[in-house]
């Protein structure tokens, strides 16, 4: 069925799948940030949504057919629309990897690095892999429609979840890890003071032994 026209409904139909893209990253980031809302996303959405019923107000209340200006006028509608979904995909993927590195690094400020890598190996591959995507990212920032729409589709299908994965694994076990990174902490602790006291007890000891046999 055909809504406006052949063209414009083909730059419509696109425009849908680029928010069905966008709803699902953003869903996705909405999760991993304990259900906070990425607000910058939600707002892209919803200038696109804005620009899809002026677009078709546009449609329904002009001949097409025969006013190329008002054409022109729905096709800009649309157009800016599908930015403004595709910008909404890019902010959903940037708010989780802000997220998550920057949650990374608060771990590793409270455990350690060294602790870390002894519960999840993989942690360095995996923050390595972030690092990577984040130069890319940078480096494509002045095309939204070419390379770097087409690295942010990569990170979804082939760097996302394993990223998502590891967050999710050390979230569900931090208490624990923290725990017991703590008793480790305590137990040295004590094992270096019982080494500092352990020759002081023993020169007391002898001190002692001399200071009676002196006054003996």
């Amino acid at each position: 069925m055909v809504l406006i026209d052949e063209e414009l409904d083909n730059l419509l139909r696109q425009t849908f799948e680029q928010w069905d893209i966008a709803e699902r990253r953003i869903k996705k980031a909405e999760q991993v940030r304990g259900n906070e809302v990425v607000t910058s996303a939600i707002f892209e959405l919803r200038y696109a949504g804005r620009k899809i019923v002026d677009a078709q107000k546009l449609a329904m209340a002009t001949d097409l057919a025969n006013n190329a200006g008002a054409r022109e006028d729905v096709r800009r509608y649309l157009a800016d629309a599908y930015e403004d979904c595709v910008k909404a995909k890019h902010d959903a993927i940037d708010a989780m990897l802000d997220f998550v590195t920057n949650w990374f690094a608060e771990l590793e400020r409270t455990i350690g690095l060294k602790s870390i890598m002894g519960y999840f190996p993989n942690y360095i591959t995996i923050t390595a892999k972030i690092a990577d995507i984040q130069d890319k990212i940078t480096e494509s920032r002045g095309d939204r429609h070419g390379s770097r729409d087409g690295i942010y589709d990569e990170i979804e299908n082939s760097g996302y979840d394993e990223v998502l994965t590891l967050y999710d694994q050390m979230l569900h076990s931090r208490e624990r890890i923290e725990s017991q990174v703590k008793r480790e902490r305590m137990l040295k602790r004590v094992l270096v003071l019982a080494a500092i006291a352990g020759p002081v007890v023993g020169l007391l000891g002898i001190l002692v032994t001399i200071v009676i046999a002196a006054s003996s």
